[in-house]
């Protein structure tokens, strides 16, 4: 059931990839040129630099904001548990939910976001569509809805860290500095590298949230890969380049998760 779900899906993009195949006609066999053409596709080579420009920026906010928040919220005695609370309700919404919602609030004529700028004395702009703008917001909604994730899975781990080895810095006179250096750090490592290896796996398929506020524009500033093959498969009807892009995309992955879990096993080896 699993090969099922899993091998086939592959192997049929494989094997419209080696064809021109376009919805509506019969495929024909063109061996590596769907390859040769993406190659020298310049918007294919946009959407990998936004891609990657994306996830490192988005993923790098939130695991360093959710740990920050986390190590803060160990801290605190009295209502620790509705704090917890207000932090899931962000992941529990769709993403197709929160473009919707987000577009709205950055809205420049009726959104909520733009109106507080302006009170601030910032002019009114409409965000979502501002070439210099847009990639910013795209990276704020991610956050918003992702951030939580990694402040829940931080702060669970820095719960269920020993108690000892903290009674015995406290003992021999530590600083509150060595502490975090030299004992929470390093316990905590491991789950900070894994929870980065999961939110980097699903930065890289964004797809709701910059499908429904921006589309990809201004022009092709903020489309990821994932809505390129959306594009050539469903739009253009175009299923032997779709599938093209989509195993060309899916190796790029495969390569950069395979090594960052060598390095992830070494550290936990450590």
């Amino acid at each position: 059931y699993l090969l099922l779900l899993l091998l086939f899906p592959a192997l049929f993009n494989l094997y419209a990839s080696l064809h021109d195949w376009w919805i509506g006609r019969s495929p024909v066999f063109v061996g590596a040129k769907n390859f040769v053409t993406l190659v020298h596709d310049s918007r294919f080579i946009n959407d990998v630099i936004v891609t990657f420009k994306f996830v490192v920026v988005a993923v790098s906010i939130e695991v360093g904001l959710g740990f920050l928040l986390a190590l803060a919220a160990t801290r605190i005695t009295k209502g620790a548990q509705v704090y917890r609370v207000l932090f899931i309700f962000p992941v529990m919404v769709a993403p197709i939910a929160a473009g919707y919602m987000w577009r709205m609030l950055l809205h420049a004529d009726y959104g909520v976001i733009p109106a507080l700028l302006e009170k601030l004395g910032f002019p009114r702009v409409e965000i979502i569509s501002n070439p210099k703008l847009a990639f910013w917001g795209i990276i704020l909604i991610d956050v918003w809805q992702w951030m939580p994730f990694v402040f829940l899975v931080t702060y669970a781990g820095l719960t269920a860290l020993p108690k000892e080895p903290y009674e015995a810095a406290l003992v021999d006179g530590a600083s509150s500095w060595q502490i975090f250096r030299h004992i929470t750090l390093p316990l905590i490592s491991p789950i900070l590298l894994t929870v980065t290896l999961l939110r980097f796996v699903e930065a890289f398929k964004v797809f709701d949230i910059i499908y429904i506020t921006t589309g990809g524009g201004p022009g092709i500033m903020t489309e990821s890969l994932s809505l390129y093959v959306y594009i050539q498969g469903l739009k253009f009807f175009n299923l032997g380049y779709a599938g093209c892009i989509a195993w060309v995309f899916f190796l790029i992955v495969m390569v950069i998760t395979t090594i960052y879990i060598m390095r992830l096993r070494r550290e936990m080896k450590l």
